[in-house]
Order: C-alpha cells, then sequence, then structure tokens
C-alpha cells in the first residue's frame, strides 16, 4: 500500500503517469517585478498567440515551473506583466530551463533548436548591415540544414527565390521529404504550390482577363465585372513601393485625358494597412476607383490575375480580352491612346 502510494505520488508530480513523456516542463528563473506575472502563450504558424498557462513571481532568480502539454515541435513565447518584453523559444525537449531578465530585455535557454535560430538570426543581422549579397543564400541554407521543423517554419518567410520557381519548387520538396508530419510544414508546402500555380499560369496578351471583386475607399465591394464592355486600365501597386507610386503621376495625367466613357480607371493596391493606402490616395487627390488587397501576395488579385511582381498593369478590351500589360510609364499614355481613338 505504501510502495504504490509513492509510485502513484511520482507520476502525479508535474505529470500524470501515462503522458509523462507527453509534457516538457519549464524551468524558469525569471528577474522581473515581485508580484508580476509570467505568461506562457503557444504561437501558431498562422493564428493568434494562445495563452496557455501564467504563474506569479514570488521571488526574483527562484525557479519558477510551467508545464506544456503534448510533445510536439512548437513555437511558445514567455511575456511579463512587467514590461512588453517576450522571449521567443521552440519547444524540443522534454525539459528546458530559462534564464530570463526582463530588467535588461536579455534571456537564455538550453533548446538546440532556439540557440541555432538566434545564432542564425545574428548572421543575418550581420550580412544586411554589410549589404552583403549572400543573406538570401544564407537562407536557403540555414533552411535546408537545421534538424529543427519548427525553425524551418519561423524562417521560410525570409527565403526569397526571385523568379527561380523551380527552384522554390525542389526547396519545398526538400522541406516535405525532411518534415513529412509537421503539420505547419505541410501547411507551407500548400502555400508554396498555390504560389507557384499562380506564377507559371501568366496571363498572355489576347487572354481573358478575369474579373476580382475588392474594397474600395469607402469600404463598398467594388466587383471589376462592372466594367464588362469597357476599355479598360487596371493597375497594381502599393504604398510600400517607391517603383510603384512613380506611376502616380501618369496615371493622374491619364485620368485626364481621357473621358470616363471613353476609358474607364481602376487601381488596386496590394497593402496591409488601410488607414497608410487611405491618406495616400487623399492626399493625392486619385479621383478614380481606388481598391485594396490586404492580403498583398496571398490575396484575391495576385491568385486570381496571376502576376509576379509590381507594378503590374493590364489594358483590357470591352470584350474582356487583354490589348497590353505591362507597361512602363512612358509608354503609358501613347499605348492607351492607340486603343482609345480605334
Amino acid at each position: 500500500m505504501g510502495l504504490n502510494l509513492l509510485v502513484l505520488m511520482s507520476c502525479l508530480l508535474l505529470f500524470s503517469c501515462g503522458s509523462a513523456d507527453k509534457n516538457t516542463l519549464l524551468t524558469i528563473y525569471p528577474k522581473t517585478g515581485i508580484g508580476e506575472k509570467i505568461y506562457l502563450y503557444k504561437v501558431p504558424y498562422n493564428g493568434s498567440n494562445e495563452l496557455t498557462d501564467s504563474v506569479t513571481v514570488l521571488k526574483n532568480d527562484e525557479p519558477i515551473y510551467l508545464n506544456i502539454k503534448g510533445q510536439e515541435e512548437a513555437v511558445y513565447l514567455l511575456g511579463s506583466s512587467f514590461n512588453l518584453f517576450k522571449v521567443k523559444f521552440i519547444r524540443d525537449s522534454p525539459n528546458l530551463t530559462i534564464h530570463a531578465d526582463f530588467f535588461s530585455r536579455t534571456f537564455s535557454i538550453d533548446s538546440k533548436a532556439t540557440n541555432s535560430l538566434l545564432q542564425f538570426r545574428k548572421e543575418q543581422d550581420l550580412l544586411a548591415v554589410q549589404r552583403n549579397p549572400v543573406f538570401f543564400k544564407n537562407s536557403i541554407r540555414y533552411a535546408d540544414t537545421v534538424q529543427s521543423a519548427a525553425a524551418f517554419a519561423l524562417v521560410y518567410d525570409d527565403i526569397d527565390f526571385g523568379k527561380d520557381y523551380q527552384g522554390l519548387r525542389r526547396f519545398i520538396a526538400r522541406a516535405v521529404k525532411r518534415f513529412p508530419d509537421y503539420p505547419p510544414v505541410k501547411e507551407i508546402e500548400q502555400r508554396a504550390l498555390n504560389f507557384l500555380k499562380i506564377m507559371e499560369e501568366e496571363f498572355a496578351i489576347a487572354d481573358q482577363l478575369p474579373w476580382i471583386t475588392l474594397p474600395d475607399q469607402n469600404n463598398r465591394q467594388y466587383a471589376t465585372s462592372k466594367l464588362n464592355g469597357k476599355l479598360y486600365f487596371i493597375d497594381f501597386w502599393s504604398t510600400l513601393s517607391p517603383s510603384t507610386t512613380a506611376y502616380t503621376t501618369v496615371k493622374k495625367n491619364i485620368r485626364t485625358s481621357f473621358p470616363a466613357d471613353q476609358l474607364a480607371m481602376v487601381s488596386v493596391a496590394l497593402d496591409p494597412e488601410p488607414a497608410v493606402w487611405k491618406r495616400f490616395i487623399a492626399n493625392r487627390h486619385l479621383a478614380w476607383p481606388q481598391l485594396i488587397d490586404q492580403k498583398v501576395w496571398e490575396g484575391t488579385a495576385i491568385r486570381t490575375l496571376k502576376f509576379d511582381s509590381i507594378p503590374e498593369n493590364f489594358l483590357v478590351a470591352p470584350n474582356g480580352k487583354i490589348l497590353a500589360k505591362s507597361i512602363p510609364p512612358d509608354s503609358l499614355l501613347r499605348t492607351i491612346r492607340k486603343y482609345v481613338h480605334q
């Protein structure tokens, strides 16, 4: 009876008997205000952070314990009610120890995956300061060799293959082979395949351009299908891209050069922040339909109209077929005039 009770108590200490190997014991040595709370968040690959646990600090430098349930590798955040400093780490072991100094905003952790990622970030920061062209190749090298699936997922958005679509396809295939059962990698694979499908099926002159529906500056849905039967010019830009805002003056000239019954115009901004976009179009008095796609490179415009860079534009005939595309700014007026006077 006494022996059985000891066995039971040891199993119930922090873990249950059947799941002891499926949890992580997180030991934290905090430096923060006494009485402050330490919060633990799970960070999904896509979505909002999920608060999973919290504990009150009663004494600095004495350990506090949190239990992370499950066994899959995942990304977590430690936060404090003391300040906005966050400790981002990868849960890759059944026992992890974090020394978190919320005063100096520094931390250390005995996580191999986390420390690998931190070292990589330091390398990238240095390469960025040096403007070293190895920057992008280093991202690919790290992602191709890191042993942590979570670390791979965290650096994926830093990967840039430009227009080397086959290189991206091979890169994703290697990642799926290395991490076949990790859900975020499967999600990344699907995103990449969707992107490649768009990029490799570009619309050409004489193709029928599909309709899109997006919100305008008054938050009303605008459907380009209302332009059916009209000659129209549609362009894609972003307030974040100086090369696209350089078209602004020539677009205003187009609007004043051709009556609306001869040429319809629509501009679509790929912008995550509508407030910035609205200020831009108001300050520059852009007096034709202005639409926004806040999902940017994963939004309706890109997925439907299949272009891979901005600025981009299409001149479309009344029957919906593409007359011209990717028209440079110094050729816009001349190109449009050719079709307006037909």
